[in-house]
C-alpha cells in the first residue's frame, strides 16, 4: 500500500472517531460538569452557579495533581479573569475622585507614553477597554526573562508606536492591564498586591485569594495544573511570565462566589450602581463586544457579561447575566478543547430556568484529531519508507532520483513549530512554548516528521552506500 494512502486512513480514523455522549444533554448542573470533566478529560474542576433567587450551587469534581479532592476552597490560577478585578480597582480610584476614566494616563503615570502618539492621547477607559491603539503584535508579552515589575512594562511601551487611532477599534492586550496596576500603585502609593487585596478582596470577604506577580510564582496549597490532549493529562509546572494586573490572581470557588454575587449587585457596594452597570456596558471602539474588565455577547439567551482566563496549566471561565444568574468554572488543565466558557454558558442557562442542547463540537478537539491522524499516518509512511530503502536504492540504481519524501517530510516538521509560534504568539520563546503546551499533538508530528524523515534519510544513504560497494567490488 502507498505511503499516502495509509496517511489518509490514519487522519480519517482519527478524525472521524465520535466524542463520547456527544448526543446527551445535561439536565442539572451536576451532570453539566461531570459530563464536561469526563467528556474532555478534565483532572479538577470546581463550578459556582447562583440562580436568579440567589441560592448558590457549588459543584466539585476530581482530584489536583497533589491527589487531593476538590473542594470549594481548592486553588486555581484565573488567569485574565484577573483583569476585571483590576479594573474594579481602577473604577473606585474614579469614584473616589482620584481619576477620570477619560483622563490621559500620561497626566497620572509620569513616563507613560508610546513611540508614536496619534490624534488624542490614551486614556485610563483605552486601558481597561482595550482600545489604546497598540497592536499585540508589536509588544514582546512573553519575554524571556519576564520583566520584573509593571513599570518596566510601562517602560517598555514607550518604543512601540500605536497601530491606530486610540478609542476606535478593541484589540486584546494584556499589556493595558499591567500599566492599569502600576497605575493603581502611583496613585495608591502602595505596591498592587497590598492595594488590591486592601482595596476589592477583603471587603468581599475573598480572604483566601493571592495576587501574584508571575504567572508562575508558588502560592501555598496551589498543586500544579495539567497540559495534555486526547484525554491524556500531565501535571507540569506553569511556564514563567509576568502576570501583575492582567492575569496573577490565585482563588477558589468559595471565593468566587462572592465574587459572583457582587457583580450581580448582590454583594459589597464597592462601586455606585451606575459604575458597576458601566463595566458591564460596551465601551466605545469596542463594537459591542468589551466594557471595562468584561468581554460582552448577545444572544437568544439575552445579553451576558464573561470572560475567560488561560494560561498553560490552568483555564476558567465566568458568565452572567447581569442582575440574575450567572456561574464560574475553573479547572487545572491548560488544554482548551473542552472549554470552560462553553460549561460556564451552558451552567448559566440553567441557572435561568432555560434548556440547554447536546454539546456543541469542540474545534480544537477535531483539530488535535487530525493532527494525531496526520502522526500516525505520517510515522507508518515513513516506516515503510525505512524497511523499503534497500529495494528503493536498487530500483533507482542508474536513474535519476525523484525529489525526497523523507527530505520533505523533515522540511515540513522543522516549518511547522516556527508557523504555530507566528500562529499564537509572534516572536516569543515563552510564547512557542506555551503554543506547544497547548498544541502538544502539533509538537508530536513535528518530532515524527523530523526523527522519521531523518532515519528514512539516513537508511536510503546507507542502503545506496552498500550498493556503491557491491559494484565496486
Amino acid at each position: 500500500m502507498r505511503p499516502w494512502i495509509l496517511l489518509l486512513i490514519g487522519l480519517l480514523a482519527l478524525a472521524a472517531a465520535p466524542t463520547a455522549h456527544a448526543d446527551e444533554p445535561a439536565r442539572t448542573a451536576e451532570d453539566e460538569v461531570r459530563d464536561h470533566a469526563a467528556r474532555f478529560a478534565v483532572p479538577a474542576t470546581a463550578a459556582v452557579v447562583v440562580r436568579p433567587d440567589g441560592t448558590v450551587a457549588t459543584v466539585l469534581h476530581g482530584r489536583t495533581s497533589d491527589g487531593l479532592p476538590t473542594t470549594p476552597d481548592t486553588r486555581f490560577r484565573i488567569a485574565s479573569m484577573s483583569k476585571a478585578f483590576t479594573a474594579v480597582a481602577v473604577l473606585r480610584l474614579a469614584d473616589e475622585g482620584r481619576l477620570r476614566l477619560d483622563q490621559p494616563v500620561s497626566e497620572l503615570l509620569p513616563g507613560f507614553s508610546t513611540a508614536a502618539p496619534r490624534g488624542r492621547p490614551i486614556t485610563v477607559r483605552d486601558l481597561l477597554a482595550h482600545t489604546s491603539g497598540l497592536a499585540a503584535a508589536d509588544v514582546d508579552e512573553f519575554a524571556l526573562p519576564p520583566p520584573g515589575s509593571a513599570q518596566e512594562v510601562v517602560d517598555g511601551l514607550a518604543g512601540v508606536p500605536p497601530a491606530r487611532e486610540p478609542g476606535v477599534a478593541h484589540e486584546y492586550l494584556n499589556a493595558h492591564y499591567t500599566v492599569a496596576a502600576r497605575l493603581v500603585e502611583v496613585l495608591s502609593g502602595r505596591p498592587f498586591p497590598d492595594h488590591l487585596r486592601n482595596a476589592v478582596l477583603l471587603p468581599l470577604g475573598m480572604t483566601s485569594t493571592v495576587v501574584t506577580a508571575r504567572c508562575d510564582d508558588a502560592v501555598p496549597g496551589l498543586a500544579h495544573g495539567h497540559v495534555g490532549a486526547l484525554g491524556v493529562q500531565v501535571a507540569v509546572p506553569e511556564i514563567p511570565a509576568f502576570c501583575l494586573g492582567d492575569a496573577g490572581l490565585v482563588t477558589t470557588a468559595a471565593d468566587m462566589t462572592r465574587w459572583l454575587r457582587f457583580q450581580l449587585g448582590d454583594g459589597a457596594p464597592l462601586l455606585r450602581p451606575d459604575t458597576l452597570r458601566a463595566s458591564h456596558t460596551a465601551s466605545p471602539g469596542t463594537a459591542g463586544r468589551y466594557g471595562l474588565g468584561w468581554s460582552l455577547r448577545s444572544g437568544e439567551d439575552g445579553p451576558r457579561v464573561l470572560h475567560g482566563g488561560l494560561v498553560s496549566t490552568y483555564t476558567s471561565a465566568i458568565e452572567f447575566s447581569p442582575g440574575e444568574a450567572g456561574a464560574v468554572v475553573l479547572t487545572d488543565t491548560g488544554d482548551v478543547t473542552g472549554s470552560p466558557g462553553t460549561l460556564a454558558r451552558r451552567l448559566t442557562t440553567l441557572a435561568g430556568g432555560g434548556a440547554v442542547g447536546p454539546w456543541p463540537s469542540e474545534p480544537k478537539l477535531v483539530l488535535d484529531r487530525v493532527l494525531a491522524g496526520l502522526t500516525v499516518g505520517a510515522a507508518v509512511a515513513l516506516a515503510v519508507a525505512v524497511a523499503r530503502a534497500p529495494r528503493r536504492a536498487a530500483g533507482l540504481r542508474g536513474r535519476r532520483r525523484p525529489v525526497s519524501s523523507p527530505l520533505l517530510a523533515v522540511a515540513v516538521g522543522i516549518a511547522l513549530l516556527p508557523t504555530i509560534w507566528a500562529l499564537f504568539s509572534g516572536p516569543s520563546l515563552t510564547g512557542w512554548v506555551m503554543a506547544l503546551w497547548l498544541l502538544p499533538t502539533a509538537a508530536v508530528l513535528a518530532a515524527v516528521l523530523v526523527l522519521g524523515g531523518t532515519a528514512a534519510l539516513a537508511a536510503r544513504s546507507r542502503a545506496r552506500r552498500a550498493l556503491f560497494r557491491g559494484a565496486v567490488r
